[in-house]
């Protein structure tokens, strides 16, 4: 649809519009119209999401934004969208994909590399264009969720997939919008209540004992409105000693003021799960229980030219690693204990001109753990709840970060550039700086470059853990990278592109390393690591052509990294994917739906694969080639399908030792209502 666009006191029309989901002007709160928009419009990222008055906005640019949702009640965070590679997946999508998990999901909706150690979300790490799992950060409605102990529990968010609206991927630094963490990249997850009374049961059963049943239900008026999830889910495990049970609790409420809003979320989840060779094959029998709490509760308010958002949230996270789940060793002493906590509270304004836009926040963030294992001996000991077991360790950190940042928009160009400084009582003073630029050609292509420098704090176990074959280090120091990017976005009648090239020059990276000839690994500052790649994403909409086809998209990442010389192994950084291909495809018959997604992945690097608990031999990574999908019948409220994960059944491994499952049978039926 395309039609004439202007702004007006009240009302803001747009022409040439997107008819995804996006969250870049969910933040003026007025009624949008949508029409042509030839000129390409920028507004740089927040930590929070930005808001406008609706009787005194007057922007005259043309603007070119694609993936908007236009709703001034739906506020989500937002990012350089015209000058960075960003996908957002919408709620009709995620119901589309054969996925179980947050994890599985994004596998298949970009070309990102999901390291998982279990299936079904038991445990997966994200890493974006050669990173690591500790440089992504996670957020939820905006909040920074990311574990400070270590990124493997960056994914224990205590909601399932039925219970999101849309994710927002950004692939790139992120420091400069989002602070400490957002080294190569970070995932936003959205959630929201409605004023409608829907909700939804599902029910899901496979084969190794899986067993799925989640609800959901929207309920309240149209200024106060409240969504709550639960659901639990279990198998006996493919193979010996992967079983898992998982339960999620979610509730999100929100409360429309005079142009304001108050928002309220949390979330409890309960995890516990047969660890088979997790962390070290010579000791098989592992065993893992997580437990995450979490909240926030954030006030948006809008007035003239200005806009605000506070927040205050918190979040706790405890676990429990048994290196036996039976039969201990004689030597063994006892099993990890760690807690989390996180406090933290931030605030932005945001000032709204003719020819541009200023930002400018704070944020104060407390990060604590408490462990027999992790930090630095305690003055008194601190009893384990529900255990005959004391922490005697722990460590704590504050931070204090403040940014500004500046949107110009000339003609057909648009500029913008800012900044954030970090005060660490453990590292000192840390400044990330970044810059964009994009310019509107011939109103169906535009061009952007840009340039980011991020880095990323140690986590507490990279700082102290202290096992038979690792060892951490107290004296690491802060990692940093300064990141090139170029490319051209594209949209064009049904067809959607995408093309960036980027160059990452990394300093003092973080990393697991050894000598070629000894066992124990330590942590160290590595003096070197440049990455450079491209990202390719394609989507045609083939709705309405009568091929019995919705949507074809196709995705490829290409990374190649090289680091400083040295005589050491490297653990994490060189087992990164090379290549990554991803294409899917979305049909419809009648009543009748089909989805798949095809995903090549060629991993760099090598691991030392354990025949027996005493010998290993080295092994390259092999290429693995794999498909999923769903197929089923929808009638006017439910909807049955079939699912088949890994249907080529190829055995493959994305981390050392830990063999995923083959082929995996599934049947499940989704019940939607209105009371």
């Amino acid at each position: 649809m395309r039609k004439k666009m202007f702004f007006s006191n009240m009302v803001k029309r747009f022409t040439k519009w997107s008819h995804k989901g996006y969250g870049v002007f969910e933040s003026f709160k007025t009624v949008v119209t949508i029409g042509v928009l030839p000129f390409s419009y920028c507004l740089l990222a927040m930590p929070m999401a930005t808001f406008a008055q609706p009787d005194s906005v007057a922007i005259t640019k043309n603007v070119d934004i694609e993936e908007v949702v236009v709703n001034a009640s739906k506020k989500a965070s937002t990012y350089s969208e015209l000058t960075r590679v960003v996908r957002v997946v919408n709620r009709d999508e995620l119901g589309q994909r054969k996925a179980t998990a947050l994890g599985e999901l994004l596998e298949q909706v970009a070309a990102i590399d999901i390291r998982q150690r279990g299936a079904n979300g038991v445990q997966a790490d994200i890493n974006f264009r050669g990173g690591s799992f500790d440089q992504v950060m996670v957020l939820l409605n905006g909040i920074n969720i990311t574990d400070p102990q270590t990124g493997h529990h960056n994914l224990n968010i205590p909601i399932n997939i039925d219970a999101v609206d849309r994710i927002e991927i950004l692939q790139g630094p992120g420091a400069r919008e989002y602070g400490v963490g957002a080294f190569a990249g970070a995932i936003n997850i959205i959630t929201k209540p409605d004023s409608n009374s829907s909700g939804q049961l599902s029910f899901f059963a496979g084969q190794h004992g899986l067993a799925k049943v989640s609800g959901s239900q929207n309920f309240g008026t149209k200024k106060l409105r409240s969504f709550v999830a639960t659901s639990f889910d279990r198998s006996d495990g493919y193979i010996e000693n992967t079983d898992f049970k998982n339960l999620n609790i979610y509730l999100h409420t929100s409360y429309t003021l005079d142009k304001a809003e108050l928002n309220f979320f949390a979330g409890y989840q309960d995890k516990g799960f047969g660890a088979n060779s997790f962390y070290t094959p010579k000791y098989p029998n592992q065993y893992e229980a997580t437990k995450t709490i979490l909240g926030s509760v954030s006030l948006d308010k809008s007035w003239k030219n200005y806009a605000l958002k506070t927040a205050g949230y918190y979040r706790k996270h405890t676990d429990r690693f048994e290196l036996f789940r039976s039969n201990p060793a004689v030597w063994y002493t006892g099993h990890n204990y760690h807690a989390t906590d996180i406090y933290g509270a931030k605030l932005s304004v945001s000032r709204f001109y003719r020819w541009g836009k200023t930002d400018a926040g704070l944020e104060l963030r407390r990060e604590e753990i408490l462990s027999n294992k992790l930090g630095t001996p305690l003055t008194d000991s601190v009893k384990v709840w529900g255990e005959d077991v004391y922490y005697k360790k722990g460590d704590s950190r504050n931070h204090l970060m403040a940014f500004a940042s500046q949107s110009f928009f000339f003609d057909q160009f648009s500029f913008s550039f800012g900044g954030q400084f970090n005060h660490s009582n453990k590292f000192g003073d840390i400044w990330t700086w970044g810059a964009d630029l994009s310019y509107d050609l011939y109103q169906h292509a535009r061009p952007f470059v840009s340039v980011n420098r991020s880095f990323r704090l140690p986590t507490f176990t990279d700082l102290y853990y202290q096992g038979p074959t690792n060892i951490g280090n107290p004296n690491l120091k802060a990692e940093f990278a300064t990141t090139y990017e170029s490319g051209i976005k594209m949209d064009r009648n049904r067809l959607m592109a995408e093309v960036a090239l980027f160059y990452r020059q990394g300093s003092d990276i973080i990393d697991w390393v050894k000598p070629a000839n000894e066992t124990v690994w330590t942590t160290i500052n590595y003096t070197e690591l440049n990455s450079w790649g491209t990202n390719i994403n394609l989507s045609l909409n083939t709705k309405n052509l009568n091929i019995y086809t919705d949507r074809i998209t196709l995705s490829y990442a290409f990374t190649e990294s090289e680091k400083g010389k040295s005589e050491l192994d490297s653990y994490y950084v060189l087992d990164y994917l090379r290549h990554c291909l991803t294409l899917s495809s979305q049909h419809t018959f009648k009543n009748l739906f089909l989805n798949w997604t095809i995903r090549y992945q060629d991993r760099n690097g090598e691991y030392l694969k354990y025949i027996d608990t005493n010998t290993s031999i080295p092994i390259a990574y092999s290429n693995v080639f794999l498909m999923d999908v769903r197929a089923g019948y929808v009638f006017k409220k439910v909807n049955i399908y079939f699912d088949v994960n890994n249907l080529f059944d190829n055995h493959y491994v994305d981390i050392a030792n830990v063999n995923q499952p083959g082929r995996w049978f599934g049947l499940g039926i989704n019940y939607r209502f209105d009371l």
